[in-house]
């Protein structure tokens, strides 16, 4: 048997992956693995050997410069060496305590004021080196160099591999192949008038980076013009434990302890309002001296709270959790674009698995960076995503994992950091309890930007396993939707219904309610199976409905159709007709189609009126007795109020949890080992709302779903109850003790009746 390490040749930096470690694995996380590894060009890029990656000396030079400065690709970086040679400023205080053996002078033109002269241009244009073009942004060599952060050191590690003792230190970064990437993300973005979007995983350090820029800029881009905001969500994201701004503090006081630039504040304020200013009042009160500052701002559910704010950088703290990201970023992007000119920089972060977030914005701006003038790089971080499309940046948990990079250059171990991520996920998915973990988990420790975006709160479906279906299908999508029938259903001249394609029309498969073209159409997995006789037996297909009333409006008409006897959805319609009588009419044709019946959010009365109109009433289920049973409904009487469901937060939330229950559940299928019931869905929209489902947005596909589970349970209770009681005598009151010793018993042989 070939040895496994003679099939990925790799860079020295990697583990190498021979039997002894593939023996050492899950069977389950050694083949992630090696799917992660085949499927994920970017970190197959990572990983390749020195020949391939090459070096800065193999890099062709960038033509926007002329100081010999290589184009960093970073889609595909090449191999870092001697990173020490941009932190030499950072070693020296390291070591001496401060950043030059200089006599402090006052005169702008000794050399103590040159060598100052020159880190200020170093912290404006970054440095290059000289030997092969390699260079570092200007932030980056700030961060580097003049922003040491709070780090936990082990005091050492005992013997029997328990957690040790540890304590926060203030250090510099050390060098990672991560922050070159990103601040050479954030230089390219300025470069070309773009904006920023990154997307990462938790523990890179983002807020320290961030809350240097503020600092470096007040000093590179003086005056009252230049002011910098930081915006959040919520207050507790500026000036909290999790804030950033006593970040920004601890920097601007460093800056005023260890070199000779302006230090003074004209305004420092850390209550209810954040912001410094450097500068000072003469005599006559009147402000000078740098004057450029820096703001904290917290948005809360008011995207407009920024509005009219101007200045060389807009930063969005923890972008997930804003509500109305679009909006706020559409609305600030008039303070620093004018026409065809950027004359400021806005860039939003988010962190995976963030508390309480929800990442439609912030998905948005990564996967559509061209809508929102973000900056747009090859999309080489999700699976069998081979650079097609764009997105922005992306720091996954494998980048620079600790104890899995090399200290020295800051090159990552990808190896070594995704058999720990992997193992890390397997024993949360097998020991937890909680469905939502190994979601938290995958989030939190992200492989991919689809892991960083799953919402990790308020939501029953599984929505970890959701995704890796969706990402499998993606990859075979083509051959996927060619077993889909799509079209029409029309009537004959016998008033017959006749299945008709019709590739005129598109069926809704994503999410995305921005689609031009939101009409729809039917969608069938499987045709109705007929019986010996030709006909669809009564009973076999139940459908459920989220129905409209008006014509107008956001929501869409959404119809599923499930088969009993295997237990799968195998027909869909969702959208919105000109009409709403329209889909009602739809509807109505798929029913007869699998004479099915359904159920339906009866909230609505629309589509009750336009079955009644039809004389098709039977067509739409009487209240499901389960609900009675559970009293989760009070409907009595007759018309409207004795067919469907009466939807409320009650039956909603228990509509939700059959459909993730049903998805959970195992197809106990020798033909497909470890293979659940959500492995046999086709609508890829209903898988994509499942997976966003969150409690303020308008899940349609889901709300369909959740009558249609609803009916289902109801089938499911009565079928098991006659099943169950199937061999019982049949009660009735010739067995009734009470009747048959107060009534004579009627005679069967003479006809006598009983005397009342």
């Amino acid at each position: 048997m070939e040895r496994i390490e003679t099939l990925y040749k790799m860079n020295k930096f990697q583990t190498r992956l021979t039997e002894e470690v593939k023996n050492s694995l899950p069977r389950e996380v050694y083949l992630e693995l090696i799917d992660i590894l085949s499927s994920i060009t970017f970190i197959k890029n990572l990983i390749a050997t020195e020949d391939i990656r090459g070096y800065a000396k193999d890099v062709k030079k960038s033509t926007d410069y002329n100081d010999g400065r290589i184009e960093v690709d970073l889609a595909n970086p090449h191999i870092l060496e001697d990173m020490d040679f941009f932190r030499e400023k950072a070693l020296f205080f390291e070591k001496h305590g401060k950043y030059t053996h200089l006599t402090p002078n006052p005169n702008p033109k000794s050399e103590y004021g040159l060598f100052w002269k020159q880190e200020l241009k170093r912290w404006k244009y970054g440095l290059v080196r000289p030997s092969d073009g390699e260079w570092i942004p200007g932030e980056l060599y700030f961060y580097w160099n003049y922003s040491p952060i709070w780090l936990v050191e082990q005091a050492g590690t005992q013997s029997d591999g328990a957690k040790s003792q540890g304590e926060r230190v203030r250090k510099f970064a050390k060098p990672w192949l991560g922050d070159y990437l990103f601040h050479h993300y954030v230089e390219q973005c300025k470069r070309r008038g773009k904006h920023g979007k990154m997307l990462k995983c938790r523990g890179v350090g983002a807020s320290f980076k961030a809350a240097s820029w503020s600092p470096r800029n007040i000093y590179v881009h003086p005056g009252s013009g230049n002011p910098n905001f930081h915006l959040a969500s919520d207050k507790g994201f500026l000036s909290g434990d999790k804030g950033i701004w006593g970040k920004i503090v601890d920097c601007l006081d460093w800056i005023a302890e260890t070199t000779p630039l302006e230090r003074m504040r004209v305004v420092d304020r850390a209550g209810s309002t954040l912001e410094i200013q450097l500068g000072f009042k003469d005599e006559y009160g009147v402000r000078k001296g740098n004057l450029a500052s820096v703001h904290g701002i917290s948005l809360k559910d008011n995207p407009d709270k920024a509005r009219g704010i101007r200045g060389p950088l807009i930063h969005y703290e923890e972008d997930g959790l804003f509500n109305n990201l679009e909006k706020a970023w559409n609305v600030n992007r008039k303070a620093v674009e004018d026409g065809n000119t950027t004359f400021g920089f806005m860039i939003a972060m988010g962190t995976g698995g963030v508390e309480g977030g929800s990442f439609e914005g912030s998905e948005k701006l990564f996967y559509s960076p061209g809508a929102y003038n973000v900056y747009g790089i090859p999309n080489v971080f999700d699976k069998n995503a081979n650079g097609d499309t764009l997105c922005g940046f992306f720091w996954g948990a494998y980048m620079n994992r600790k104890n899995c990079y090399d200290e020295e250059i800051g090159e990552p171990d990808v190896i070594k950091a995704l058999i720990e991520i992997l193992l890390d996920r397997h024993l949360v998915k097998y020991s937890s309890t909680d469905p939502s973990a190994i979601t938290q988990k995958k989030a939190e420790e992200c492989i991919t930007p689809q892991d960083a975006i799953m919402r990790t709160e308020g939501t029953v479906f599984p929505v970890s396993d959701l995704k890796d279906y969706l990402e499998s299908i993606m990859v075979r999508k083509e051959s996927f939707l060619a077993e889909h029938y799509v079209g029409e259903l029309v009537r004959t001249g016998d008033g017959k219904l006749k299945w008709r394609l019709n590739n005129d029309k598109f069926p809704l498969r994503s999410y995305d309610k921005d689609n031009a073209n939101r009409e729809g159409c039917l969608e069938i997995f499987e045709m109705p199976a007929e019986n010996a006789n030709g006909e669809i037996a009564h009973g076999r297909y139940i459908a459920g409905i989220d129905p409209i009333d008006a014509d107008s409006g956001t929501s869409l008409f959404s119809i599923q159709v499930m088969d009993l006897f295997t237990d799968r959805i195998v027909a869909e319609f969702s959208g919105r007709p000109r009409l709403a009588e329209e889909a009602y009419e739809i509807s109505l044709r798929l029913l007869e189609f699998y004479n099915a019946v359904a159920n339906y959010e009866k909230n609505l009365k629309g589509l009750f009126s336009y079955f009644d109109k039809k004389n098709a009433l039977f067509r739409l289920c009487d209240t499901p007795q389960i609900l009675k049973d559970m009293q989760m409904t009070k409907d009595m009487g007759y018309g409207n109020t004795s067919k469907g469901t009466m939807a409320n937060a009650e039956v909603n939330k228990w509509g939700r949890k059959l459909q993730a229950d049903w998805m959970n559940t195992s197809l106990e299928d020798e033909e497909n080992p470890g293979k659940l019931k959500l492995h046999t869905l086709r609508g890829l929209a209903y898988i994509e709302e499942c997976i966003k489902w969150n409690s303020d947005g308008n899940f349609d596909r889901v709300s369909a779903g959740g009558m249609l589970f609803i009916l289902r349970e109801d089938r499911y209770k009565r079928t098991q109850s006659a099943i169950a009681n199937k061999d019982k005598q049949v009660e009735t009151l010739a067995n009734d003790k009470f009747f048959n010793r107060n009534f004579n018993k009627p005679n069967a042989m003479n006809g006598t009746q009983i005397h009342y």
